[in-house]
């Protein structure tokens, strides 16, 4: 590493030592809270409550108030040993498991004592019903005894009430949000990507304890998304010295050949691949202090296919991962955490995009990326307790200069004219980009109890969050890229000499892009939140849970330019009804707000962070063939039809907000025995206050002068709220688990989305936070054929997931853990759609009458055209996806606690091949019946409709093995 880890980590406790005052957000705690009354129902106060356990250094002792209630906070997730003591009452123990960011309860009844006795209370009500909160909780025994994914992302999708379709890769949708816009947390830091809100890579697997899913019904603790959030936590050591060290091995040829592979004859490449990772954690001074180190070293090939033409390409990456965490007991009751964690990754051979289909077009590239966080909880009185946590995050690209000098503008990047890249790597490696943040948070929790009015456990914090963003996004490193399609089929290009895709140039078809970025610009959005929380239990029947957070937003970029000046304030609300008084039906209610995340990209617009410049040009001709082609690159060959200079033409409203989300939420569950529990829960959300830009007659027109050169006029684009577009979302989720017996578990839920419907998707491929055509040239589009009503894109009606883990103890030969997932989603949905139609005759008329200086593109940036929706938005559905995983667990102890174990998982055990997803191109019929705006109504699927484009069925059945030895 390039710094000291225990020089900062040391550095770190002075500093949060000096802290003083106590401020915090990002829950790595649980909450333990309970009731006690006497064996007549009476309630008992001055009860003292004792826990102890192995994750917690010390004990934590709190009394009951006159209502007999107790709670104690701060405590870290795990199993804990709960006592009760009263003079002349029998002592009572019990049981409870805290899960991470979540409540647990611990009721006791005692009698008076007629001897020195200690009663023991089994059972245990399951905490999952202790919340309006809805959600999942996984622990790393959980994730460890099955085949399933054990990054931060693919845990959460695990759980109930979100789904993984997602345009870009690491993203999940909650309870039908955003994908951009969702929190990730690890060990209480923010690592969400700016951009696109997908978590970076600052963990290791074996050092995740535990992963906490929050759907909907979240806390005002909570801020910054829309979608929900997805909470991790680290290890921190212990009392005794445990470890483990992990090789995992994987190989392209351990997996069955696709039926697309198949197809063309493609054979897997047969490479080991190992991940090492190895833990270890101990007192440095026992019940004061603790240690936790983890690391990993990885090299790693992927195999995949080109889009198009089918040919194989391997994706190499060099991947180090470092984590110190340091957990002390500054003094009684008074805890200091500090956590450091680095990943630094290397890539050779990557595709700049998913459609990308030539192998000059791909590249190699580092990210750094870091954190430091450090956190103080106390106890400062017996009714007083306080948080306090600062953290910093790093992340960055690194790209690295293509090889030789460049031929300016022919070492460009190409795309045809529907939108797959060749030619050249894409993006300029001397224009990096880095994506970092930093937060101050905060919070005091005040205790307080009545025998009319019940107890309240009332939380108020303080968050100060700044993303920063620097960059330009310079597109290319040559200023320009080119539209045209290649000469060959769409999958077997003609090369030239030069081994090159050879483009066709025709008059009036080709688009040149010229890109103007201000490299090195930079941007903070700051955020300062204030929330006030209070858990009212009211009786043993009703409690609640009354909230509301507020924000204030504030942007400043490059050049003085102010994009973000808003506050917003959104409730949070809860009721609970426990219908016998002892947590076995519980029924609860909730309403809430969120106030989505500003993304980087979605409120930068107006500058020239990330957001380039950018000239469109049309050729003229004349007509010909090849890279080399000289008229192609004559400018006097170019016609301006368009440019787009966000700090001259891209204005913003006053008060410009992130849309905010509505939610309720109705849920029922009932405890079973053994910890088992039941829940349902519906879900309806709906959306308002959508960022979108307009584009009319009134936003009016600036000419474009750069360099002295006059670009022309250009429509002026203005960004406001808006609440014409739609996206609303209902659902209803089932949950539940059971221990059959001690060795034999089941658990799992299903989630059917009854809609998932709207006219704003607002993201898409590499694109968070996008606009719609609602409001753009009123004149000219008809909204039903280009921005419809329908399915959007994430909807997937039904998801499922089981799943059951069985041991079999042999004794002193160890023991062997099965674990057996079940997955179904239900098949994605697509729409019906020809891509760059050109504008009717009709629509001309209106565009031109209208007065705008530029002809619209479609999404694809091809001037004066539409894409051309037939029918309603998602009207078209893909296959049905299932697969069954099996994961084998073998330990055997040697010695005390030394343990070799073997794994062996099995993905998709009966190699269900059904494709994920197809081509869906079609072209307009121009023989079909027109519309009234001179369109046509019908169309014709192309002759790859219906198959693979690429590699897009399911995962093939899949082997893999990992092996280690832990103490």
């Amino acid at each position: 590493m390039r710094r000291s880890i225990l020089s900062i980590l040391s550095l770190a406790l002075v500093l949060a030592l000096s802290a003083g005052q106590a401020w915090a957000q990002g829950s790595q705690t649980g909450i333990l809270i309970g009731t006690v009354q006497s064996n007549d129902g009476s309630p008992l106060p001055g009860v003292t409550v004792t826990v102890t356990s192995e994750a917690l250094i010390g004990e934590r002792t709190a009394s009951t108030a006159i209502n007999g209630d107790f709670v104690i906070r701060g405590l870290p997730p795990g199993e804990y040993k709960v006592a009760f003591r009263l003079d002349g009452m029998s002592a009572v123990e019990r049981t409870a498991n805290l899960p991470l960011g979540g409540t647990a309860r611990a009721d006791a009844t005692m009698e008076v004592a007629a001897a020195q006795e200690t009663i023991v209370v089994t059972g245990e009500t399951p905490s999952v019903l202790e919340t309006v909160t809805v959600g999942a909780n996984y622990r790393a025994e959980t994730i460890n005894q099955l085949a399933t994914a054990r990054t931060v992302a693919g845990i959460a999708e695990l759980s109930p009430g979100l789904t993984d379709n997602t345009p870009n890769a690491d993203q999940v949708t909650i309870s039908g949000g955003f994908a951009y816009d969702n929190l990730f947390l690890i060990n209480g830091v923010d690592v969400n990507d700016n951009q696109f809100g997908s978590p970076n890579n600052l963990f290791i697997e074996d050092a995740i304890e535990e992963t906490q899913v929050m759907t909907s019904g979240i806390s005002a603790e909570f801020g910054r998304f829309s979608g929900g959030v997805v909470n991790a936590i680290t290890k921190s050591g212990g009392n005794i010295f445990t470890g483990a060290v992990r090789t995992d091995l994987t190989n392209p040829a351990w997996t069955t050949e696709s039926t697309f592979e198949k197809d063309r004859g493609i054979t897997r490449a047969d490479k080991q691949d190992k991940v090492y990772s190895a833990v270890l954690g101990g007192p440095v001074v026992k019940d004061r202090l603790w240690f936790f180190v983890a690391g990993r070293s990885a090299d790693t090939s992927t195999q995949g296919t080109f889009n198009r033409i089918g040919s194989p390409y391997v994706v190499t990456q060099e991947d180090r991962r470092y984590e110190a965490k340091l957990t002390g007991a500054i003094a009684a009751n008074h805890s200091l955490t500090a956590s450091y964690i680095e990943n630094t990754t290397s890539q050779f051979g990557r595709r700049s995009f998913g459609f990308t289909i030539d192998p000059r077009a791909i590249e190699d590239r580092e990210l750094p990326n870091d954190l430091i966080a450090l956190r103080y909880n106390g106890v400062l009185s017996p009714s007083l307790f306080g948080e306090v946590q600062y953290s910093k995050r790093k992340f960055g690209f690194r790209r690295s200069l293509p090889e030789g000098t460049l031929t300016i503008p022919k070492d460009s990047p190409f795309f045809t004219l529907d939108g797959n890249h060749y030619n050249a790597v894409y993006f300029d490696a001397t224009d990096p980009e880095d994506r970092d943040n930093q937060q101050l948070a905060g919070a005091l929790s005040y205790f307080k109890a009545s025998e009319s009015l019940g107890s309240h456990d009332l939380k108020a914090g303080f968050e100060r969050f700044t993303s920063t963003n620097v960059g330009g996004n310079s597109q290319t490193a040559t200023g320009y890229v080119f539209y045209a399609d290649y000469v060959g089929a769409p999958g077997t290009p003609t090369l030239d000499s030069q081994g090159r895709y050879i483009p066709i140039w025709n008059t009036g078809e080709n688009l040149i892009l010229n890109w103007i970025p201000t490299r090195g610009a930079k941007i903070d959005i700051t955020t300062d939140s204030f929330y006030v929380n209070d858990r009212w239990s009211l009786s043993s029947h009703w409690s609640f849970n009354l909230g509301a957070r507020y924000e204030k937003v504030r942007s400043e970029a490059t050049g003085g330019i102010q994009m973000v000046d808003t506050d917003t304030i959104v409730p949070r609300l809860g009721a609970s009804f426990d219908l016998k008084g002892d947590g076995k039906y519980k029924f609860d209610v909730t309403y809430a707000e969120y106030a989505g995340r500003y993304s980087d990209g979605q409120f930068s617009q107006n500058s020239p962070v990330g957001n380039p410049a950018l000239v469109y040009y049309a050729y003229l001709g004349p007509s010909g063939q090849g890279v080399d082609f000289a008229p192609a690159y004559d400018q006097t060959n170019w016609q301006i039809v368009g440019a787009n200079f966000p700090t001259s033409n891209v204005f913003v409203a006053d008060n410009l907000k992130s849309p905010t989300t509505q939610e309720f939420t109705l849920s029922a569950g009932v405890g079973l025995p053994r910890g088992g529990y039941l829940k349902a829960v519906y879900t309806a959300r709906k959306v308002k206050d959508f960022v979108e830009n307009f584009i009319d007659t009134t936003t009016g027109k600036t000419e474009i002068v750069y360099q002295g050169e006059s670009f022309g006029e250009v429509d002026n684009t203005v960004l406001r709220n808006s609440n014409l577009p739609k996206r609303e979302y209902q659902a209803v989720q089932l949950q539940g688990g059971y221990p059959i017996t001690d060795a034999w578990r089941v658990e799992g839920h299903w989630t059917h989305q009854f809609k998932n419907d709207g006219t704003f998707e607002g993201e898409g491929a590499n694109t968070p936070g996008t606009s719609s055509l609602i409001g753009n040239y009123p004149e000219l589009y008809s909204l039903a054929r280009v921005n419809p009503d329908g399915r959007l894109n994430d909807f997937e009606a039904d998801k499922i997931r089981l799943w059951t883990t069985y041991r079999l103890d042999f004794g002193h030969f160890g023991a062997l853990d099965l674990g057996l997932l079940y997955r179904y989603d239900s098949p994605l949905t697509f729409s019906y759609v020809a891509n760059n139609r050109p504008f009717s005759s009709q629509e001309l008329a209106r565009w031109s009458a209208a007065g705008y200086a530029v002809c619209p593109a479609s999404p694809n940036g091809v001037p004066c055209s539409q894409n051309l929706f037939f029918g309603e938005r998602g009207a078209g559905e893909f296959d049905t996806i299932q697969a069954l995983d099996l994961s084998l667990n073998y330990a055997l102890p040697i010695w005390k606690t030394v343990e070799p174990w073997l794994k062996l998982e099995v993905r998709n055990l009966t190699n269900e091949q059904n494709l994920v997803t197809f081509a869906t191109t079609v072209r307009a019929d121009p023989t079909s019946p027109l519309d009234a705006d001179g369109l046509p109504t019908g169309y014709i699927p192309a002759a790859t409709f219906g198959t693979a484009t690429n590699d897009t069925y399911q995962q093939a059945r899949t082997f893999q093995a990992s092996l280690g030895i832990r103490f």
